[in-house]
């Protein structure tokens, strides 16, 4: 059975790296994770709406509001979704942390990015 993920973020090449760790990652463990992309608030809530994700990982500083919005309408939705923040400022966003499930440190390298996405989605 696939996995489904969501990534969220504005910056085009860090939507590139995460797609291409998880397709790496896809391929090491022989399990399909389709892969979607959002680059604001307001499409990553209308994919929310349109579909159901194993696993998020959401930016939390967006151009249109804060990933924060993002983890609310994910809950909402569906409660066993995982949430990843992904920030360079993890401490700012602690108290918000009952939204997310981890936080992952910008700069991230490919392997602990791959190593916390495969915990993520379980697999």
């Amino acid at each position: 059975m696939s996995k489904r993920i969501l990534i969220v973020d504005d910056i085009g090449f860090i939507v590139e790296f995460e797609s291409k760790v998880i397709d790496a990652l896809s391929k090491e463990v022989s399990q399909k994770i389709l892969i979607d992309s959002a680059n604001s608030v307001r499409e990553a809530l209308s994919k929310i709406a349109q579909n159901d994700y194993d696993a998020m990982v959401v930016d939390m500083n967006l151009p249109d509001g804060s990933g924060i919005e993002i983890a609310k309408a994910a809950q909402e939705k569906n409660a066993q979704t995982r949430i990843a923040a992904l920030t360079i400022y993890p401490q700012k966003f602690e108290p918000d942390h009952t939204f997310f499930d981890v936080f992952f440190k910008k700069p991230i390298l490919p392997a602990t990015y791959k190593e916390n996405i495969r915990r993520l989605l379980q697999v």
